[in-house]
Order: structure tokens, then sequence, then C-alpha cells
């Protein structure tokens, strides 16, 4: 099996390391935790305009347009009705799924 091959069964992005992804977390955490302390929600005022929050790219969450199991947008602490999240940048279906999913508290 070649290692193309291998790269299309793992389902991975290639060239995204560890470090972009936890570097894109740590910058929305940082708006958020920013905003709350100024007394601004600035996830409400971009979604609001029209634009979703998240800053992190798609490929580095690997998000994809299909839920894992029983894990999916809709259900995720950072999901935004009805197409937005507050860590993945551009839009995102509510049956998606990327590694940034926590689900909502009960």
């Amino acid at each position: 099996m070649s290692d193309e091959q291998k790269g299309i069964e793992k389902n991975e992005p290639e060239n995204v390391s560890r470090r972009q992804v936890l570097k894109g977390i740590a910058i929305t955490a940082g708006v958020v935790a920013a905003g709350a302390v100024a007394g601004v929600n600035p996830i409400g005022a971009a979604h609001a305009a029209g634009k979703c929050p998240g800053t992190t790219p798609k490929a580095a969450l690997q998000y994809q347009p299909h839920p894992k199991g029983k894990d999916h947008c809709s259900v995720c602490a950072n999901f935004i009705a009805p197409h937005c999240c507050k860590v993945v940048a551009g839009s995102v279906v509510p049956d998606g799924y990327c590694l940034a999913f926590a689900p909502k508290p009960a």
C-alpha cells in the first residue's frame, strides 16, 4: 500500500501540526476571555453581524460534515445555531464533527 493510500484511509489532513491546532484554540479562548473581562460578548456580536467567530481552520481540526457516532455539532458546547462555531472558522453544519467537540453540559 502506498503512502498516499494510507493517508486516504486514515482521513487525516497533512501539514497540520498539533501546535497549530492548540494555538488556534488558545487564541479563540483568549478572545472570549478578554471580551468577558471587558463586559463585551464578542461571539454574540460577531454572530449578530452575520459572521461566525471561529478562527481555527477546518483542516486543522479535522472538521467533517457528518457526525462521529453520537457526537455532532448541534450537541457541542462550541456550536452557535444555526451554522456557526466558537472554534471552527466558517460555516458548519449541525451534523458535522471536529476535534474541538465538547459535549454541552447536562
